[in-house]
């Protein structure tokens, strides 16, 4: 199947979802979710549903960012906003079904907030809650809200237009676009993306390689992490975009072996890439060829430099 093709696909599928006669129910299951027990809050959902006879949609999540609150859940009933709950031990799930999902009560005193259009009494929105109101998403705007596992998901709100609009306008106008965004490093530094990637594009020789480093040594910083786990293709659009803008055509991952779920679905990610094209030889049919592999790590905190 083709890009476009699996694109339009893609949106129908999205659009059928989030606007037909059937409950969505969202589980946040990346690694934070897991060690609240959000298996076990899974497994009563799934239990509770089945003997109540509900015909619901249940989709496996990312981290939406507030680890805190896991197992984090939430319910969009049609025609009503999605409402979030946090904390949800398996009797909490079970509640939850009864009361929501068969019988449209939405419990507000044990709901998070909301999303989407419209509101419930008694429930703030969610992105009005203080750690979120701040905050203007990019690469993290489908965290949480995604299966992660299937590209569709990622098609549909979105992913790879960025790498058809690169493709389309050259290399030295991704790094021009790049400059005009502001786009910096996140260390200390804060050096500016758009001059690295002209260093790499100019300096002389062939192949040129492109090296991500999704490892993190400070203890309880997992923002890696948290990306591979909730939407492994916008890293990997990313590596494309860069990959394109410098002349690389061979890139590696580096992931610590201590990451198995992140792992996990980056291999997920990247066959599904090779099903659609995105990978290999001619990509799009631009001339544009790259492939990359994983390295596993041994997770020590110093385990390269920056070229």
């Amino acid at each position: 199947m083709k890009l476009d093709e699996a694109r339009q696909q893609a949106k129908q599928e999205w659009d059928a979802l989030w606007q037909g006669d059937k409950p969505v129910i969202l589980v946040g299951s990346a690694t934070c979710g897991r060690s609240a027990g959000a298996l076990d809050a899974l497994a009563a959902l799934r239990e509770a549903l089945a003997k109540a006879g509900a015909d619901a949609e249940v989709i496996e999540t990312g981290c939406l960012g507030l680890c805190y609150a896991e197992p984090l859940i939430a319910i969009a009933r049609p025609g009503r906003p999605t409402v979030w709950y946090s904390d949800v031990t398996p009797g909490r799930a079970r509640e939850l079904v009864e009361a929501y999902v068969v019988n449209g009560v939405a419990l507000a005193a044990a709901a998070l907030g909301t999303t989407g259009e419209g509101r419930i009494d008694g429930i703030p929105a969610l992105h009005e809650l203080p750690v979120l109101k701040p905050q203007v998403r990019r690469v993290l705007s489908r965290c949480g809200m995604i299966d992660p596992t299937r590209i569709a998901h990622y098609l549909a709100t979105g992913g790879y237009t960025g790498l058809t609009r690169a493709l389309a306008i050259g290399p030295d106008q991704v790094v021009e676009e790049v400059k005009t965004s502001g786009l910096r490093g996140r260390g200390g530094a804060g050096f500016p993306t758009w001059r690295k990637w002209q260093f790499s594009r100019e300096a002389p020789g062939q192949p040129k390689y492109l090296v991500c480093n999704a490892d993190e040594g400070d203890p309880g910083a997992f923002m890696n992490r948290s990306v591979l786990e909730s939407d492994p293709h916008a890293m990997l659009e990313g590596m494309l975009i860069a990959a394109y803008a410098i002349g690389a055509s061979e890139g590696t991952i580096y992931c610590r072996a201590e990451y198995p779920l992140a792992l996990e679905r980056l291999r997920h990610a990247i066959a599904q890439m090779r099903e659609l094209g995105l990978l290999g030889e001619n990509i799009l049919g631009s001339g544009f060829s790259f492939d990359l592999r994983i390295k596993e790590g041994a997770g020590a905190f110093v385990c390269g430099e920056e070229t």
